[in-house]
């Protein structure tokens, strides 16, 4: 549960090991490289190589055959990666030609098919005319029109019976007249218009050339050969991709691995034949990391700490166990902790699951939170169904203390009284007394997260030695020592005890503290020191610059605690929402109590769910992510090839 710790790694060797080198450090996952720009000044002649990739159209021609062939593209690590690109392109154009006549015929077959469904739709409705169509056609002064007509607009034909054309329905259906329409050659364009009004749609007919029920059965029996045929070019292409699929896809890993491994070369500089490689390795791969590299013929490695250059900032990279891993996510959101800060994963997983817990406790909504959780973990793999499941054990735990089930507060009376031998449950949400408990309980967890929160930044920066931070700070030594100050004193008002608040105290706890805290960047530098502490900007806007700060500390203290009685608030709130939920299901009767009660209890979960996690994530970046994490590291990203 801590930071990785890291080693610099310089490789350098003859380029043709340069693909080699570049294939383990991919093999292993754990190398991290640095942009030779940042060397270019230390490894002098050296240049970082631009070479224009002669893989990138290769495997984008591989990437459209697949596509085109349907070949789910899968990338092998474990296939040899060792090919000639003249067997390469020899296979492809063999492969692509034979896929393409194929598709091409299939592609042909399909329209010709959809073609004569249509038609046959269409002479299906034309059946009863016992006519060529040859000869109707081939009428000199006569227009022909076949379509169908709405069955309400060939009502109103009769209304146009003076004009010059005549109608013949084929067949009828339930909302459509099928049929044809003839009129002369000059009065086309007026019975056009008319039937166009009439929302007379035409149908063009296929080439035929019979009556259209010889035309039908012509049309049968050319779509069965051609739906034999096409299924023949189907199982001819699925035996083509068959055979070819397995090569296929050993050429595809090959190519991308040597198009991505190629593209690797932007973190290498060259001079003449020699290459230089620079990166970061965690301390513990060291040993193998260094048999795998010295395997390689004209090329060696050497391991350096990881602060040996100066110009290079150490990646970050997590170690946590499988309890806390789940919420590297929400310390990724606010930023990577520097390499040389405390890593606040396991701090965040224990603070948020108690605190969701704490807001949220309920037995049964926690169990179906974990559950949902373990189920969106292991069919969709997120990361966030992990966290639901230890947050919802912890809103389980919780719900035992309260006695809730599902908003039945009572439910475990017999629980708490014949197995435990208590009289009553522990907390009775609902009690006003118990209430002014809960808001007085979280005001203390507040107090007591800032404090740890304050001691984290603290020994950050005693490691760091960063007195500024560590001593001089509002969120250091003299911050502490005033905010616990002035809770003390406080709380001695409180408990009816003598106050504290005499002009000693005072100036010892309160003022002392303030005016360090005031002058905190000249004792910073004092520290490191450097004398010449005077301001840049003069003394004037010095000092303006600190009131405002002093005022703005003095704030943040007193909201920042207020903060934590959204706690006790959502205790309360998710009490007084599942209260609701009871009466009215006890104001139902029937199965209509059981679904208003899943229905209730739905809701609550997944409104005050939401707002709750949200809430305790606001508490973990406002109220203490702020008093001692940064977030401005660089994470760890290892060249690995085929993710």
């Amino acid at each position: 549960m801590s930071i990785e710790k890291m080693t610099l790694v310089q490789i350098t060797g003859h380029v043709d090991a340069l693909d080699e080198v570049l294939r383990k450090c991919s093999d292993l996952g754990r190398f991290h490289p640095e942009q030779p720009a940042q060397l270019s000044d230390k490894v002098g002649g050296f240049t970082q190589m631009t070479e224009e990739n002669p893989y990138k159209v290769r495997l984008n021609r591989i990437i459209d055959i697949g596509l085109s062939a349907g070949i789910p593209l899968k990338y092998d690590a474990s296939v040899n990666k060792r090919i000639a690109t003249d067997a390469v392109d020899h296979f492809l154009n063999s492969f692509h030609e034979e896929l393409a006549v194929l598709s091409e015929r299939k592609r042909a077959l399909t329209a010709t098919i959809e073609q004569g469904q249509n038609a046959l739709v269409q002479l299906r409705h034309l059946a009863t005319l016992d006519v060529s169509l040859d000869d109707l056609f081939a009428c000199e002064f006569l227009k022909i029109r076949f379509g169908r007509i709405p069955i309400d607009s060939y009502k109103k034909l009769a209304y146009y019976k003076d004009r010059l054309f005549f109608f013949m329905s084929l067949s009828e259906g339930s909302t459509y007249n099928w049929g044809m329409y003839i009129t002369t050659l000059g009065h086309e364009a007026e019975v056009d218009d008319i039937f166009s009004s009439l929302y007379f749609e035409r149908i063009r007919i296929p080439e035929v050339h019979a009556t259209p029920g010889v035309a039908k059965q012509m049309f049968e029996e050319t779509l069965a050969k051609d739906k034999a045929e096409l299924e023949q070019v189907n199982n001819h292409l699925v035996e083509l991709v068959k055979e070819n699929q397995e090569k296929f896809l050993d050429i595809y890993s090959t190519i991308r691995f040597l198009n991505e491994s190629f593209d690797l070369r932007r973190y290498v500089s060259a001079y003449k034949n020699q290459f230089h490689l620079t990166g970061f390795l965690p301390v513990r791969d060291e040993k193998s990391f260094a048999a795998s590299i010295e395997t390689i013929a004209h090329a060696h490695v050497e391991f350096k700490p990881h602060d040996s250059d100066k110009r290079l900032v150490t990646p970050t990279k997590l170690r946590n166990c499988r309890l806390f891993q789940p919420f590297e996510m929400f310390v990724d959101m606010y930023g990577t902790p520097s390499y040389n800060e405390i890593d606040p994963t396991p701090f965040v997983g224990i603070t948020y699951t108690l605190l969701f817990g704490i807001m949220f406790g309920d037995v049964g909504q926690g169990l179906v939170i974990a559950l949902l959780g373990a189920l969106l973990w292991k069919f969709k793999k997120m990361s966030l169904g992990r966290v639901m499941t230890r947050i919802g054990i912890s809103a389980a735990c919780f719900g035992m203390v309260y006695g809730s089930v599902f908003g039945m507060e009572h439910l475990l009376d017999p629980f708490y009284t014949n197995v435990l031998g208590l009289h009553e449950k522990p907390v009775e949400v609902m009690n006003p007394l118990t209430i002014n408990n809960l808001l007085l309980f979280a005001i203390g967890l507040g107090i007591l997260l800032i404090i740890i929160s304050m001691a984290t930044n603290i020994i950050i920066g005693l490691k760091n030695k960063d007195f500024e931070k560590a001593i001089f700070s509002n969120n250091g030594v003299a911050g502490m020592v005033f905010y616990v100050s002035i809770l003390i004193g406080v709380l001695s008002m409180f408990t009816g005890g003598e106050s504290l608040f005499t002009p000693a105290y005072i100036l010892a706890f309160i003022v002392a503290p303030i005016l360090v805290i005031f002058l905190k960047h000249p004792l910073g530098k004092l520290a490191k020191g450097n004398k010449h502490i005077k301001p840049e900007d003069g003394i004037g806007s010095f000092i303006l610059e600190g009131v405002f700060e002093l005022f703005e500390v003095a704030l943040s203290f007193v909201t920042n605690t207020m903060s934590f009685l959204r706690v006790g608030g959502f205790i309360i709130s998710h009490a007084g929402m599942m209260a609701v939920v009871i009466t009215l299901t006890e104001m139902m009767t029937g199965s209509g109590s059981i679904v208003t009660m899943i229905i209730g209890n739905a809701f609550v979960m997944a409104l005050e769910g939401f707002i709750v996690g949200i809430q305790a994530l606001r508490l973990e970046f406002y109220e203490m992510f702020s008093r001692y994490f940064e977030g401005q590291g660089k994470p760890f990203r290892p060249i690995v090839i085929g993710e």
